[in-house]
């Protein structure tokens, strides 16, 4: 028991200050907890994310490249080929090939094997086409509402083609989820983050219109223009080849940004004892 060293009074535990006197008892005067804020999740930046998918791309080269061109030419020539009697039929086709393609993009940014008959997983049964169908269908629908307001109606379309960019990766990775729930998931997790999305494909088009720009000058260099026009040739196959995989890799990396699994908890500090 701890007494006041100026007038000999009997002191509590922890008290700063004798209660009789006034005089300081030296003792630390009792903290209030502080209670921290949680830490918000900060958004990705487009930076980070192009690198990843950049890594990606670099780590699992030719069996990914091949199985993303498969798949591109699978959506443009069997949409144009039910298109000419169906078009309906076309776009069903493309949808159900765009997320078989999220599934292969995602397991390309993990580095995990990919095989072709995945780009046909959609195709399986009746309840995957439908809850596929369904979901995809009833994003393009609602772009293409917003796309028909006067004016403004390209500008609101784009944006809600971002909010819902995550949808074909959310019907591959949290199968639990319906068509209406897959969108409402969407939607919530890219709010905020449609700027950097869409910067991340803007940098990457302007870098390559810019690329595609100088090629084109130095094509009329005499003489040596032929070897810029071969230059330019190649550059162009290969952004044919690579972009449709680089942007399903973007996407890829957002989703897990924003989406993927919950991070693990924070270890407790170890106590040391005194």
């Amino acid at each position: 028991m701890a007494f006041c060293r100026k007038c000999g009074h009997q002191l509590e535990d922890n008290v700063s200050f004798c209660p009789n006197c006034g005089e300081p008892t030296g003792a630390p005067a009792a903290s209030e907890p502080v209670t921290q804020a949680p830490k918000e999740k900060s958004g990705p930046l487009f930076g980070g994310i192009s690198a990843k998918a950049f890594k990606a791309l670099r780590e699992k080269p030719f069996r990914l490249w091949g199985i993303s061109l498969l798949g591109s030419l699978l959506i443009v020539v069997g949409g144009s080929l039910a298109g000419v009697a169906i078009p309906a039929i076309a776009i069903a086709i493309s949808m159900l090939f765009t997320v078989s393609l999220a599934a292969i993009f995602l397991k390309g940014y993990h580095r995990e094997q990919v095989y072709c008959h995945e780009l046909f997983e959609t195709f399986k049964d009746w309840p995957t086409m439908k809850r596929v169908l369904a979901g995809m269908g009833w994003s393009y629908l609602w772009i293409f509402l917003w796309a028909l307001i006067p004016i403004v109606g390209p500008i609101f379309a784009i944006i809600k083609s971002y909010a819902h960019g995550l949808i074909p990766y959310i019907l591959v990775k949290k199968p639990e989820l319906n068509a209406l729930q897959a969108r409402e998931l969407s939607i919530e997790k890219t709010n905020g983050h449609k700027g950097q999305m869409f910067l991340a494909d803007f940098v990457v088009g302007v870098m390559i219109v810019v690329a595609m720009l100088i090629l084109g000058l130095l094509c009329r260099i005499p003489y040596v223009g032929v070897l810029f026009i071969i230059i330019l040739v190649l550059f162009y196959l290969c952004v044919l080849v690579l972009l449709p995989l680089f942007r399903g890799l973007v996407r890829a990396a957002f989703y897990e940004e924003l989406i993927g699994e919950d991070e693990p908890a924070e270890e407790p500090a170890e106590t040391v004892e005194e």
